[in-house]
């Protein structure tokens, strides 16, 4: 089968390659074959590239300069099975040349890609010596931090590249997803709304838009972003999944049902999709449906601690308090931290009037979300059924911030 040509995009991506092939630090000139390999890229055939590219690689393996620029196009394709040999093939060159920052850069991707982000951080940190100004560090050592968990750093540098690239969708991009991540989600919606403008045709920052406007409650707004990543991305369960969520709270229940439905078809077996779709349903009317296809999803995966959740949370709206808590108790005995189930087999206790173990339970759900202040308040009530009126003034204070 042959690779057809793309346009657009695809070409932009193998100019943006072949310009950083040419920022590589060789002199040697490279044979015949690599001019038909860099036409290859900018037509966008890159597995032709990668192909011929591969071929000169093995017939001049003491090259290094081809083995760097064949682990540059492996990084750029996306190639996630070969990225220790992109890391194989510019370890050498690295040691051979260790003062030219776009080697150190490019090492530096590889690792992070293939699980060493910290081994990327060393390297990062010689590139940004050798040449601090250089904007592709900056982006790259960002990226890195927000691999580490160290988000604010990340931020300084993603904002440091954003100074020299403020029309850079991608770097808009990275800095929302920074802020997501640090909980600051007004300043998070703006960045994404400013990567959406500047890349209209990225389901993925569109679907980062609207997950974000989730969280802020800009329901009407994170429908429309998800409708438009929906577009972009029209196979994607998790994008159908999300659509199927904000339907729901804008109170369209149909189009919710069939936004999981199409989910549901894509991945007929997800646990998730399963029970959002029986959760849609029910609030739809369809208590019986909801029902039978979460028995039927028992029935291929019984003891699944999603489904059980997903088939207890549906008794408990239906009043059925003491089969919803088995299947709560079930679920809890395969997944003992699920947050979810706590907090469900908790509401079944306290609607039972079982209100030291409900206590116990929300106690336990707090452990696993410290950061849910229903947990603080649901803990406040059963102080009060218990009593303890002291402790549940302390609590609901706790729940404010106060």
């Amino acid at each position: 089968m042959t690779e057809a040509a793309t346009s657009g995009s695809a070409r932009m991506r193998g100019i943006g390659l072949l310009t950083d092939l040419a920022a590589l630090p060789w002199h040697e000139r490279p044979p015949l074959g690599w001019a038909a390999a860099a036409l290859s890229l900018v037509t966008g055939r890159v597995g032709r590239a990668l192909s011929r590219c591969r071929k000169l690689v093995e017939a001049q393996p003491e090259r290094l300069d081809l083995r760097a620029r064949l682990a540059v196009m492996l990084l750029h394709a996306g190639a996630e099975c070969e990225l220790q040999a992109a890391v194989d093939h510019l370890a050498p060159a690295v040691k051979r040349d260790p003062d030219h920052p776009h080697l150190r850069r490019w090492l530096a991707e590889a690792l992070v890609r293939s699980g060493m982000p910290e081994a990327a951080i060393a390297h990062l940190d010689v590139g940004l010596r050798l040449n601090p100004d250089m904007p592709e560090l900056w982006v790259t050592k960002g990226r890195t931090l927000l691999v580490l968990g160290r988000t604010e750093e990340a931020l300084v540098f993603i904002d440091g590249a954003l100074a020299g690239r403020p029309r850079s969708g991608a770097l808009w991009n990275l800095r929302g997803l920074c802020l997501n991540e640090l909980g600051r989600l007004q300043e998070a919606a703006e960045a994404y709304r400013r990567a959406a403008r500047l890349l209209r045709t990225d389901g993925a920052v569109w679907a980062n838009l609207g997950l974000v406007l989730q969280k802020t409650g800009e329901t009407a707004e994170a429908l429309r972003a998800l409708l438009r990543a929906v577009r972009l991305r029209p196979a994607d369960p998790t994008l159908l999944n999300n659509v199927g969520y904000t339907l729901l709270r804008a109170g369209r229940t149909r189009e919710a049902i069939e936004s999981y439905r199409q989910a549901s078809a894509l991945e007929p077996d997800s646990p998730l999709t399963l029970g959002n779709l029986a959760a849609a349903l029910f609030e739809g009317g369809m208590a019986a449906e909801a029902t039978r296809l979460l028995d039927a999803a028992l029935q291929k995966a019984p003891g699944d601690p999603t489904l059980l959740n997903n088939k207890g949370h549906l008794l408990m709206k239906a009043g059925q308090f003491r089969e919803a808590l088995e299947c709560f108790d079930e679920a809890l005995r395969r997944a003992p931290d699920d947050p979810a189930a706590l907090a469900n087999q908790a509401a079944c206790y306290f609607a039972l009037g079982r209100y030291e173990q409900a206590l116990s339970a929300y106690r336990l759900a707090v452990a696993t979300e410290p950061d849910n202040k229903q947990h603080l308040w649901s803990i406040g009530a059963c102080l009060e059924r218990l009593g303890r009126a002291e402790e549940a003034l302390q609590t609901y204070n706790q729940a404010l911030g106060a």
